[in-house]
Protein backbone atom coordinates (compact mmCIF):
# COMPACT_ATOMS: atom_id res chain seq x y z
CA UNK A 1 0.00 0.00 0.00
CA UNK A 2 1.37 3.40 -0.41
CA UNK A 3 0.75 6.69 1.63
CA UNK A 4 -2.33 8.63 2.27
CA UNK A 5 -1.59 10.80 -0.61
CA UNK A 6 -1.14 8.56 -3.57
CA UNK A 7 -3.59 5.76 -2.51
CA UNK A 8 -6.41 5.32 -5.26
CA UNK A 9 -9.03 2.74 -4.36
CA UNK A 10 -11.38 3.22 -7.39
CA UNK A 11 -12.91 1.06 -9.69
CA UNK A 12 -13.32 1.93 -13.19
CA UNK A 13 -16.70 1.48 -15.05
CA UNK A 14 -19.21 1.56 -11.90
CA UNK A 15 -21.33 4.37 -11.59
CA UNK A 16 -22.15 3.76 -7.47
CA UNK A 17 -19.58 3.12 -5.08
CA UNK A 18 -20.72 1.73 -1.62
CA UNK A 19 -18.51 2.04 1.20
CA UNK A 20 -20.93 -0.05 3.75
CA UNK A 21 -23.13 -2.85 3.33
CA UNK A 22 -27.02 -1.96 2.62
CA UNK A 23 -29.91 -3.43 3.04
CA UNK A 24 -30.29 -4.34 -0.79
CA UNK A 25 -27.47 -7.12 -0.40
CA UNK A 26 -27.96 -8.56 3.43
CA UNK A 27 -27.76 -11.83 3.39
CA UNK A 28 -30.25 -12.10 6.19
CA UNK A 29 -33.08 -11.61 2.98
CA UNK A 30 -35.40 -14.59 2.51
CA UNK A 31 -34.17 -14.30 -1.47
CA UNK A 32 -30.37 -14.61 -0.61
CA UNK A 33 -30.89 -17.47 1.65
CA UNK A 34 -28.31 -20.39 1.49
CA UNK A 35 -30.23 -23.03 3.31
CA UNK A 36 -28.79 -26.18 1.93
CA UNK A 37 -25.44 -25.28 0.72
CA UNK A 38 -22.02 -26.31 1.97
CA UNK A 39 -19.76 -23.24 1.85
CA UNK A 40 -15.53 -23.63 2.42
CA UNK A 41 -14.17 -20.34 2.87
CA UNK A 42 -10.33 -20.36 2.58
CA UNK A 43 -8.45 -18.00 4.87
CA UNK A 44 -11.79 -17.46 6.85
CA UNK A 45 -10.31 -17.18 10.24
CA UNK A 46 -9.89 -13.24 10.48
CA UNK A 47 -9.98 -10.26 8.34
CA UNK A 48 -12.39 -10.45 4.80
CA UNK A 49 -12.56 -14.28 4.86
CA UNK A 50 -14.10 -14.13 8.39
CA UNK A 51 -16.89 -11.53 7.68
CA UNK A 52 -17.87 -13.89 4.19
CA UNK A 53 -18.10 -16.56 6.11
CA UNK A 54 -20.05 -14.55 9.26
CA UNK A 55 -22.83 -13.19 5.89
CA UNK A 56 -22.83 -17.27 4.97
CA UNK A 57 -23.98 -18.31 8.45
CA UNK A 58 -26.48 -15.21 8.35
CA UNK A 59 -27.66 -16.65 5.04
CA UNK A 60 -28.41 -19.68 7.07
CA UNK A 61 -26.37 -22.04 4.70
CA UNK A 62 -26.36 -25.77 6.37
CA UNK A 63 -22.64 -26.17 7.21
CA UNK A 64 -19.72 -23.12 6.92
CA UNK A 65 -16.14 -24.78 6.90
CA UNK A 66 -13.34 -22.16 7.50
CA UNK A 67 -9.67 -23.27 6.49
CA UNK A 68 -7.06 -21.21 8.24
CA UNK A 69 -3.09 -22.45 8.57
CA UNK A 70 -2.76 -21.92 12.40
CA UNK A 71 -5.66 -24.35 13.74
CA UNK A 72 -5.90 -22.85 17.13
CA UNK A 73 -6.93 -19.08 15.44
CA UNK A 74 -9.26 -21.27 13.02
CA UNK A 75 -11.10 -22.86 15.63
CA UNK A 76 -11.39 -19.77 17.52
CA UNK A 77 -12.96 -17.84 14.47
CA UNK A 78 -15.57 -21.02 14.50
CA UNK A 79 -16.42 -20.86 17.52
CA UNK A 80 -17.30 -17.25 17.23
CA UNK A 81 -19.15 -17.73 13.84
CA UNK A 82 -21.38 -20.05 15.52
CA UNK A 83 -22.19 -17.27 17.94
CA UNK A 84 -23.61 -15.26 14.85
CA UNK A 85 -26.21 -18.28 13.86
CA UNK A 86 -29.45 -17.34 13.74
CA UNK A 87 -31.46 -18.53 15.98
CA UNK A 88 -33.33 -21.70 15.48
CA UNK A 89 -31.12 -22.42 11.83
CA UNK A 90 -29.33 -25.73 12.08
CA UNK A 91 -25.93 -24.04 10.48
CA UNK A 92 -22.95 -25.85 11.36
CA UNK A 93 -19.54 -24.15 11.68
CA UNK A 94 -16.42 -26.19 11.14
CA UNK A 95 -12.47 -25.26 11.19
CA UNK A 96 -9.72 -27.23 9.08
CA UNK A 97 -6.33 -26.36 8.98
CA UNK A 98 -4.91 -26.25 5.84
CA UNK A 99 -2.24 -24.78 3.66
CA UNK A 100 -3.77 -23.45 0.61
CA UNK A 101 -0.41 -23.27 -1.02
CA UNK A 102 0.89 -26.68 0.20
CA UNK A 103 -0.02 -29.64 -2.31
CA UNK A 104 -0.28 -32.48 0.53
CA UNK A 105 -2.27 -30.45 2.97
CA UNK A 106 -4.59 -29.61 -0.27
CA UNK A 107 -4.60 -33.84 -1.08
CA UNK A 108 -5.82 -34.38 2.24
CA UNK A 109 -8.71 -31.84 2.90
CA UNK A 110 -10.18 -33.01 -0.13
CA UNK A 111 -9.42 -36.75 0.74
CA UNK A 112 -11.36 -36.16 4.17
CA UNK A 113 -14.09 -34.32 2.14
CA UNK A 114 -15.08 -37.36 -0.19
CA UNK A 115 -14.47 -39.88 2.50
CA UNK A 116 -16.66 -38.14 5.33
CA UNK A 117 -19.53 -37.68 1.87
CA UNK A 118 -18.97 -33.89 1.97
CA UNK A 119 -19.69 -32.36 -1.05
CA UNK A 120 -18.97 -28.62 -1.55
CA UNK A 121 -21.29 -26.04 -3.08
CA UNK A 122 -19.75 -22.83 -2.67
CA UNK A 123 -15.72 -22.28 -2.46
CA UNK A 124 -14.25 -18.66 -1.35
CA UNK A 125 -10.45 -18.44 -1.96
CA UNK A 126 -10.07 -15.73 0.36
CA UNK A 127 -5.99 -16.73 1.64
CA UNK A 128 -3.54 -15.11 -0.04
CA UNK A 129 0.10 -14.14 0.43
CA UNK A 130 1.32 -10.34 0.34
CA UNK A 131 4.59 -10.96 -0.78
CA UNK A 132 7.96 -8.61 -0.16
CA UNK A 133 8.12 -5.03 -0.79
CA UNK A 134 10.22 -3.11 -3.15
CA UNK A 135 12.05 -4.30 -6.46
CA UNK A 136 10.75 -8.05 -7.52
CA UNK A 137 14.25 -8.78 -8.48
CA UNK A 138 15.39 -7.55 -5.14
CA UNK A 139 13.34 -10.08 -3.58
CA UNK A 140 14.54 -13.93 -3.57
CA UNK A 141 13.15 -16.14 -6.14
CA UNK A 142 12.04 -18.25 -3.67
CA UNK A 143 9.98 -15.44 -2.20
CA UNK A 144 8.22 -14.53 -5.35
CA UNK A 145 7.77 -18.08 -6.26
CA UNK A 146 5.70 -18.60 -3.05
CA UNK A 147 3.48 -16.03 -3.77
CA UNK A 148 2.75 -17.49 -7.26
CA UNK A 149 2.06 -20.80 -5.41
CA UNK A 150 -0.63 -19.03 -2.78
CA UNK A 151 -2.00 -17.14 -5.01
CA UNK A 152 -1.89 -18.80 -8.44
CA UNK A 153 -1.34 -22.47 -8.03
CA UNK A 154 -3.74 -22.48 -5.60
CA UNK A 155 -6.98 -21.56 -7.12
CA UNK A 156 -6.09 -24.15 -10.22
CA UNK A 157 -6.18 -26.25 -7.68
CA UNK A 158 -8.91 -25.52 -5.79
CA UNK A 159 -11.03 -25.00 -9.19
CA UNK A 160 -10.19 -28.05 -10.75
CA UNK A 161 -11.04 -29.92 -6.71
CA UNK A 162 -14.48 -27.99 -6.95
CA UNK A 163 -15.47 -28.66 -10.58
CA UNK A 164 -13.93 -32.67 -10.62
CA UNK A 165 -15.83 -33.80 -7.12
CA UNK A 166 -17.67 -36.91 -6.79
CA UNK A 167 -21.28 -36.42 -6.19
CA UNK A 168 -23.57 -33.76 -6.05
CA UNK A 169 -23.58 -33.90 -10.25
CA UNK A 170 -27.19 -32.41 -10.36
CA UNK A 171 -25.82 -29.54 -8.14
CA UNK A 172 -24.50 -26.28 -9.37
CA UNK A 173 -21.44 -25.49 -7.62
CA UNK A 174 -19.89 -21.95 -7.58
CA UNK A 175 -15.92 -20.62 -7.19
CA UNK A 176 -15.55 -17.57 -6.02
CA UNK A 177 -11.94 -15.67 -6.26
CA UNK A 178 -11.36 -12.42 -3.64
CA UNK A 179 -9.25 -10.29 -5.70
CA UNK A 180 -7.81 -6.89 -5.08
CA UNK A 181 -8.58 -3.37 -6.52
CA UNK A 182 -5.01 -3.80 -7.02
CA UNK A 183 -6.37 -5.42 -10.41
CA UNK A 184 -7.66 -2.19 -11.77
CA UNK A 185 -5.12 -0.28 -10.52
CA UNK A 186 -2.18 -2.33 -10.33
CA UNK A 187 0.45 1.18 -10.72
CA UNK A 188 -0.90 2.63 -7.15
CA UNK A 189 -2.06 0.90 -4.36
CA UNK A 190 0.22 -2.18 -5.17
CA UNK A 191 3.10 -0.43 -6.30
CA UNK A 192 4.75 -1.11 -2.75
CA UNK A 193 3.89 -4.91 -2.72
CA UNK A 194 4.29 -5.69 -6.58
CA UNK A 195 4.63 -9.14 -6.22
CA UNK A 196 1.18 -9.04 -4.43
CA UNK A 197 -0.40 -7.23 -7.75
CA UNK A 198 1.43 -9.44 -10.31
CA UNK A 199 0.24 -12.59 -8.72
CA UNK A 200 -3.13 -11.51 -7.64
CA UNK A 201 -3.80 -10.29 -11.79
CA UNK A 202 -2.22 -13.74 -12.93
CA UNK A 203 -4.68 -15.45 -10.57
CA UNK A 204 -7.50 -13.39 -11.92
CA UNK A 205 -6.82 -14.04 -15.32
CA UNK A 206 -6.49 -17.66 -14.56
CA UNK A 207 -10.02 -17.26 -13.34
CA UNK A 208 -11.31 -15.32 -16.15
CA UNK A 209 -9.84 -18.37 -18.54
CA UNK A 210 -11.47 -21.16 -16.59
CA UNK A 211 -14.59 -19.32 -16.70
CA UNK A 212 -14.42 -19.33 -20.49
CA UNK A 213 -14.36 -22.89 -20.70
CA UNK A 214 -16.81 -23.62 -17.90
CA UNK A 215 -20.08 -24.67 -18.21
CA UNK A 216 -22.01 -22.52 -15.29
CA UNK A 217 -24.62 -25.23 -14.72
CA UNK A 218 -21.82 -26.96 -13.28
CA UNK A 219 -19.75 -24.53 -12.13
CA UNK A 220 -19.84 -21.19 -11.81
CA UNK A 221 -16.75 -18.65 -11.67
CA UNK A 222 -16.31 -15.42 -10.19
CA UNK A 223 -13.57 -13.07 -9.20
CA UNK A 224 -14.73 -9.78 -6.75
CA UNK A 225 -13.08 -7.54 -4.64
CA UNK A 226 -14.31 -6.22 -1.71
CA UNK A 227 -13.17 -2.73 -2.28
CA UNK A 228 -10.53 -0.68 0.09
CA UNK A 229 -10.53 -2.86 3.93
CA UNK A 230 -8.29 -2.40 6.35
CA UNK A 231 -7.56 -5.50 7.91
CA UNK A 232 -4.80 -7.56 10.47
CA UNK A 233 -3.12 -8.50 6.99
CA UNK A 234 -2.23 -4.91 6.03
CA UNK A 235 -1.63 -3.82 9.72
CA UNK A 236 1.22 -6.71 9.83
CA UNK A 237 2.23 -5.32 6.26
CA UNK A 238 2.95 -1.87 8.06
CA UNK A 239 -0.18 0.00 6.32
CA UNK A 240 -1.21 2.38 8.71
CA UNK A 241 -4.83 2.54 9.90
CA UNK A 242 -5.85 6.08 8.55
CA UNK A 243 -3.71 5.78 5.32
CA UNK A 244 -7.41 5.76 3.66
CA UNK A 245 -11.05 6.41 4.23
CA UNK A 246 -11.37 2.85 4.39
CA UNK A 247 -14.58 1.07 3.25
CA UNK A 248 -15.91 -1.06 5.50
CA UNK A 249 -14.90 0.48 8.92
CA UNK A 250 -11.09 -0.57 9.79
CA UNK A 251 -11.18 -3.82 10.16
CA UNK A 252 -12.63 -7.69 10.39
CA UNK A 253 -12.16 -9.04 13.62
Amino acid sequence: MAPRSTITVTTPLIETYHKKPYAAISPRRPELSQKGKTVVVAGGSSGIGFAIARAFVHAEASHVIILGRRDDVAQEAAADLLKEAIDGASTKVSAVSCDIADLADTEKLWTEFKESGTIIDILVMNAAVVGNSGPILEASLNSVWNAFEANVRSLLDFAGRLYKQEGGEDRTKCFINLTTTGIHNHYSETAVFPTYGLTKNSGTLLMQKIAQDTDPKKMQVLSIHPGGVWTKMGKSHGVPDDAYDWDHGKSYR
